[in-house]
Parts: C-alpha cells; sequence; structure tokens
C-alpha cells in the first residue's frame, strides 16, 4: 500500500506550473533564470554528495550499483532501439532510446526529498552512479542510429560522442562531487547555507517551471495515446521494479535500491535531448521530449517513487 505520508509536498509546484499553463496563465519564470536554477541545483546535489562521499565510512554496495546501473544503461536502449525501430523508424526508435536509457536528475532529487521524509538513509556515492549513468545511454543510441544509417547506405555524420562528456549537467554534477569530496569541514560549513539549506526553496521554483513546460508538451505527447502509455509509464515502471529486484537480490540497502531503481525507471529531458538535436536531426519531438517530461516525470513523482519505496520495503 503507497502510503501519503511518501509524498513530498514540493512536487506540488510541478502541479501548480502545470495548472498556471492548463488555464493559459502569463505565469513563467524566465529562460536566464531557469537555466540558473538548473545550474543551482546540479552542481549543490554534486557538491552534497561529495561531501557525504567524505564523511561516510561504509562504501558497501557502490560496485554492484555501478554494475547494474551501467548495465540498464546499455541493455535498456539497445531493446528499445530495436523494439520501436520498425515501427517509428530508426530515428525516432534511437530517440528515444537515448531519453530512457538515461536518467533524470530533477527525479533523483525529487526521490531524496521522499527518502528524507521517511528517514530511510542513502550513500552519498549515488550522486556519482547518478552522473556516470547519464552519458552511455545517449552515446548507445547515436551510435545505434548511424550503424542504422551506415546499413541503409545512407550517408551520415557521426555525432561526436565528446561533446556528450562535456554537457553541462555531467560537468556540474561530477565536477561538484569532486570538490564536494575535497573539502574540509570549515570549507563545508561555510558554504552550506547556501548549498544545502536552500536546495529545497530554490528546487520549487525549477519544479513550478518545470510544470509550464510540461503542460505545454503534454498535448503533444497523447497524440502517440497507447504508445505513450506503454513507452512513458508502463515500461519506466518495469524497469525501476526489476533494479529494486536486482538491487535486493545483491543485497544492496534499501535507500539505494530506491535511489537505483528512481535511476533506471527515469528519463532524460535535459541531456538527452540536446544530444539528439544534434546527433539525431530527424527526431520527432514530440516523442523524445514530451514523453519523458509530460508522463514519465509525473507518474514518478505520483506513483514511481512511492512504489519503488513499497516494493523495496516489501522485499
Amino acid at each position: 500500500m503507497i502510503h501519503l505520508s511518501n509524498i513530498d509536498l514540493i512536487v506540488l509546484f510541478f502541479f501548480l506550473g502545470g495548472l498556471a499553463g492548463w488555464i493559459k496563465s502569463d505565469l513563467q519564470i524566465p529562460d536566464q533564470i531557469a537555466k540558473f536554477l538548473s545550474i543551482f541545483l546540479l552542481l549543490s546535489l554534486g557538491l552534497k554528495g561529495g561531501h557525504e562521499v567524505r564523511i561516510a565510512s561504509d562504501y558497501s554496495g557502490f560496485g554492484p550499483i555501478l554494475v547494474i546501473g551501467f548495465a540498464s544503461c546499455l541493455l535498456i536502449p539497445a531493446y528499445m532501439f530495436f523494439l520501436y525501430r520498425k515501427n517509428l523508424g530508426s530515428a525516432d526508435s534511437a530517440a528515444l532510446a537515448s531519453c530512457f536509457g538515461s536518467v533524470s536528475a530533477v527525479t533523483f532529487i525529487a526521490a531524496q526529498g521522499f527518502l528524507e521524509n521517511e528517514q530511510i538513509p542513502t550513500s552519498g556515492f549515488m550522486v556519482a552512479v547518478m552522473a556516470l549513468m547519464e552519458i552511455p545511454a545517449i552515446v548507445v543510441g547515436l551510435f545505434l542510429f548511424n550503424m542504422s544509417k551506415r546499413q541503409a547506405g545512407e550517408a551520415t555524420a557521426i555525432a561526436r560522442e565528446s561533446s556528450i562528456f562535456s554537457a553541462k549537467s555531467v560537468v556540474l554534477l561530477l565536477g561538484g562531487f569532486i570538490i564536494g569530496a575535497l573539502m574540509n569541514e570549515p570549507s563545508w560549513s561555510s558554504i552550506k547555507p547556501v548549498v544545502k539549506d536552500s536546495f529545497k526553496g530554490v528546487l520549487a521554483f525549477f519544479l513550478l517551471d518545470l510544470g509550464i513546460h510540461a503542460q505545454k508538451q503534454l498535448q503533444e505527447a497523447w497524440i502517440h495515446k497507447w504508445k505513450a502509455l506503454l513507452i512513458a509509464i508502463f515500461q519506466p515502471l518495469l524497469h525501476g521494479s526489476i533494479a529494486v529486484v536486482v538491487a535486493h537480490y545483491f543485497g544492496i540497502e534499501k535507500g539505494n535500491q530506491i535511489l537505483l531503481a528512481v535511476l533506471v525507471g527515469s528519463a532524460s529531458y535535459i541531456a538527452a535531448p540536446a544530444a539528439i538535436r544534434a546527433g539525431i536531426p530527424g527526431a520527432n519531438p514530440s516523442l523524445y521530449v514530451a514523453l519523458p517530461l509530460a508522463l514519465t516525470f509525473p507518474m514518478n513523482l505520483i506513483f514511481g517513487i512511492p512504489f519503488y519505496i513499497e516494493l523495496s520495503s516489501y522485499f
């Protein structure tokens, strides 16, 4: 049974943004401020994770978690590409494979809030796992698309995978993680009021902005109806549930099980779409942008994260 106590009410800011978009309010957050909010959240998340690793005394489970995470980033995009290629074509299937094989940092952040409310401890190294899981699926999706084009005899430029590694999210997460791990207690104490204490306040504004954009994408996403439900709702839940079972089998702690499931069951709507726009220009944004943002993200906030908590508790 899913309890209301599992739900962090900060997610209501996302639905406030969606309501504002639905009633066609003139509410909007300027692009430059929205960009700053994302930079703040990603860097803060990296710094907090690095500091928690520095003060942690137990790194048990890191190896199996990383293996499971990397395996999901390779298997999910591969099977999704071949599953949908015949029906959707190489471009759209590769785009979906990249997005749903990659991860959502904001969903991860929301999950941490849920777990804090439930007083379920997690390991700081999960931030590094998240950052490392963001890249492989994007590379796999671009590789499969170009492989398909070459097999069809069509000339195409190979997307530069190196640009993915220099993406803003990866630089901020891994860079912040390293800096946080190097910080001693006096240094951390001086930055903690900004990085940690104000984190949820900034997240509220970011979720509000996401809600506005998600509502705009929802109409496009729903054009695909049953495909949208299968791709953006049922498959992510299946992926996350499998991750909980596998993590339990390897003896991974409950909090880390849940965060891993959230990562495996999420979809990228920031880093992956940026890479897709550059490497697969023929892909349809109403699939690879709208589905992760308008359906998968709110599904995880409302149902996915509490479900993984209950599933992990069951085991």
